[in-house]
């Protein structure tokens, strides 16, 4: 009897599993990573929003005092 293709395709589909493996043994990490500094990016961004936000509040106060009659939009 010949058992070479039973062989090729055994072989065949541990390759493919020892790759898939590889993939994400390597990507998972990766993709990690890119969530951490996305959530962290975002935190940032809306840190500096909201001192933007007080700062041109502060701004309108200070004008409001300064002209009682100027009335910002």
């Amino acid at each position: 009897m010949d058992d070479k293709p039973a062989q090729a395709g055994s072989s065949g589909y541990l390759f493919v599993l020892i790759l898939f493996a590889l993939v994400f043994v390597l990507i998972l990490p990766l993709v990690g990573m890119m969530y951490v500094d996305t959530m962290v990016t975002k935190r940032e961004a809306k840190a500096q929003m909201e001192k933007v936000e007080k700062l041109r509040k502060q701004i309108e106060e200070e004008r409001k005092n300064a002209n009682p009659v100027f009335k910002p939009n």
